[in-house]
């Protein structure tokens, strides 16, 4: 039987304790980067923490690397290997909302138009959409990703800028359950909770107004009176609030929206009241 030599056994033992180490110090980062600053566990796996965590100082020359990359690719319109690029930056760099809310756009907007059939745009809008709610989890508090996701859930839906809207908005409630509107006011009213950076704070208070306006003439138009009603009610108290909150913003173009949303309010109690008959 041969022997094995000293040294080379030296190094075997030392090379056996180096990775034990490494495995050991590698864990209490994981384990630090599933605890996160609110001992939160759910934001994080293994897929994305490990190559963090070994690419060390690497990571951020590839970061990089890939933004270059993905705003050259985004130049060039050539959004699919946009997507590739930008999933991998999601993950490598999942704590940064402006990943997440640029891959959004890109499925919801870019993409979308590519395709011609409703169902296609479809499936591209509400995978964006899944992948901006995914990166609200690793977010919790990126007041700008909130609003983004809400603004997606109000403009994409709209009938007058958006065609095939009405397709998306019944796929919606078909496919996840959801209401549109109710998941712009969601994320809207929840990005209002912190901070904002980007986004002028009375705009978005604003953009609540008008979303629950839009509410109240879509479902008028679907022949949901009462919901329409509420809607328009909601829509009403919510301008009251706001000029309450900013008398200096009381323009002419407010004084009209509220006349205008008065006058509704008042034709859709006439008809509830007709049909209740």
């Amino acid at each position: 039987m041969k022997k094995t030599s000293l040294p080379r056994l030296v190094i075997s033992i030392t090379i056996i304790i180096s990775l034990l180490f490494g495995l050991y110090f590698l864990q209490n980062k994981i384990t630090f980067l599933r605890r996160g600053p609110h001992g939160n566990f759910s934001n994080f796996d293994p897929t994305e923490t490990i190559p963090i965590t070994l690419l060390g100082s690497f990571r951020g020359v590839l970061i990089d690397f890939l933004w270059i990359r993905g705003i050259a690719r985004h130049q060039e319109k050539k959004y699919y290997e946009l997507l590739a690029i930008n999933n991998l930056i999601a993950k490598l760099q999942p704590h940064f909302p402006s990943i997440w809310i640029f891959q959004a756009w890109n499925m919801c907007y870019n993409i979308a138009h590519e395709w011609d059939s409703p169902e296609d745009k479809w499936n591209w809008i509400s995978a964006g959409l899944e992948f901006a709610e995914k990166g609200a989890e690793k977010n919790p508090t990126s007041g700008e990703l909130f609003f983004e996701i809400g603004y997606i859930y109000f403009h994409k839906f709209d009938t007058k800028a958006i065609e095939f809207s009405d397709y998306y908005r019944k796929r919606l409630k078909e496919d996840k359950d959801k209401d549109n509107y109710e998941q712009a006011l969601y994320w809207v009213r929840k990005s209002l909770q912190y901070g904002l950076t980007s986004h002028n704070r009375l705009a978005v208070e604003r953009t609540l107004c008008y979303i629950l306006w839009k509410a109240a003439l879509r479902t008028e138009r679907e022949g949901n009176l009462t919901i329409a009603l509420d809607y328009a009610t909601r829509s009403l108290n919510e301008w009251n609030k706001y000029i309450a909150r900013n008398p200096e913003d009381l323009i002419e173009k407010t004084e009209e929206m509220i006349k205008t949303i008065t006058n509704k309010i008042l034709q859709l109690k006439q008809q509830t009241e007709r049909y209740e008959r």
